[in-house]
């Protein structure tokens, strides 16, 4: 290739000039020669403008390779990212475990990337304004989700009439899980897993259960515990409590068979010994529940309701954000006080990538219609 060409595949710019030039002195000939009277000019006319045809085709053929090489490269990647302050919407209230993660990891990444991150709690409405703000946001990095099955996999159980498609977003990354743990309360009679399988079978419509109203893991692990055990959840009696916190207090005052809660939504009450727990999920158990055995050791390994806590973006969030996030968290967990961190949250790491989450909320989906019957 001699130099000249050479020239032209290293600077997309100088062949998008060069192209362009060529282009207007060919048309403009092209006008001058059409304005010809005879025939025999007309000829001539028609001849050049072949010549300048496949002399044109001819650059474009070298010129093409920097062309493309400009054209295929976005913007985004023009700039540094990030190149300004990130904001991280919770669609719960401070304090709840979402809310903690997200504090986590924004403080983690502050440090990382040297840029501001805003955690922006925006509760109500079962997470469907703080999902609106996000899915109208420009897909540039820098308006983001705490998300978690609540807000996403789960939602569709919750309202039939979404203002979007859960699926539509995109998914970065899952960055903890606590797991499903099914208490009872300090005087309760019933004292392992046994004996609430004994109850449930034996009366179901005396059953009564922690529910959120539908989108929350109480009710998507509480509905996979009794489908394990053959109960039929329309014939047993859930009984809807305003949050995570008020059902483990009801739960306590023995107003429920049984109720559940995450490993930090359990802790407190659990550490005042007013409440029992009797099985939790995973394949581990929870450190800070080592003597309660899981579902799977109990023999429903059917049970595995987990409640995840992830990032999630506008849709069509460009690849190389993606991309800039999962680096930055696959490092995250690589660091042991970023680890520590996460456990003091109650939480476990239980990081999965964009392509990883977009699969487990998939399967969730379609595990949730099915205990739901959604069509």
């Amino acid at each position: 290739m001699n130099e000249a060409r050479k020239r032209l595949f290293m600077s997309p710019r100088r062949s998008l000039i060069l192209l362009n030039t060529f282009l207007r002195t060919g048309l403009d000939a092209v006008q001058f020669n059409f304005v010809t009277k005879t025939e025999d000019q007309m000829s001539e006319a028609r001849k050049e403008l072949f010549m300048r045809v496949r002399r044109i085709l001819s650059l474009a053929l070298v010129v093409s390779p920097g062309l493309l090489a400009a054209w295929s490269q976005p913007a985004a990647s023009q700039t540094k990212y990030p190149a300004r302050p990130i904001d991280i919407i919770v669609p719960f209230a401070p304090g709840a475990a979402t809310d903690a993660t997200a504090r986590v990891t924004a403080n983690y990444l502050e440090k990382k990337w040297g840029t501001r991150i805003n955690v922006i709690n925006k509760p109500g409405g079962n997470s469907v304004p703080a999902n609106l703000e996000v899915y109208n946001a420009a897909p540039d990095g820098y308006t983001l989700m705490l998300d978690s099955q609540s807000s996403a996999s789960m939602l569709p159980a919750a309202m039939r009439e979404l203002p979007f498609k859960v699926l539509d977003r995109t998914f970065v990354a899952i960055v903890t899980a606590s797991p499903f743990i099914m208490i009872v309360s300090a005087n309760s009679p019933i004292k392992a897993l046994k004996e609430v399988v004994e109850e449930a079978k034996n009366d179901p419509a005396a059953f009564t259960w922690g529910s959120l109203g539908g989108a929350g893991m109480q009710d998507f692990g509480t509905r996979q515990f009794l489908k394990a055990i053959g109960v039929d959840v329309t014939r047993t009696k859930p009984v809807i409590a305003p949050g995570g916190a008020p059902l483990v207090t009801m739960t306590a005052g023995g107003l429920l068979k049984v109720g559940a809660s995450t490993a930090q939504g359990i802790l407190p009450a659990y550490r005042s010994k007013i409440v029992k727990p009797l099985a939790q999920t995973g394949k581990t158990r929870h450190p800070d529940f080592p003597d309660t055995p899981t579902f799977e050791e109990a023999g429903y390994p059917s049970v595995t309701c987990y409640f995840w806590a992830g990032i999630s973006a506008p849709p069509k969030l460009p690849r190389q954000i993606v991309d800039a996030w999962n680096k930055a968290l696959k490092e995250a967990f690589a660091d042991p006080e970023f680890v520590t961190r996460v456990k003091k949250t109650g939480g476990v790491p239980f990081y999965k990538d964009d392509r990883e989450t977009r699969a487990y909320v998939e399967a969730e989906m379609k595990e949730v219609s099915a205990l739901w019957g959604l069509k």
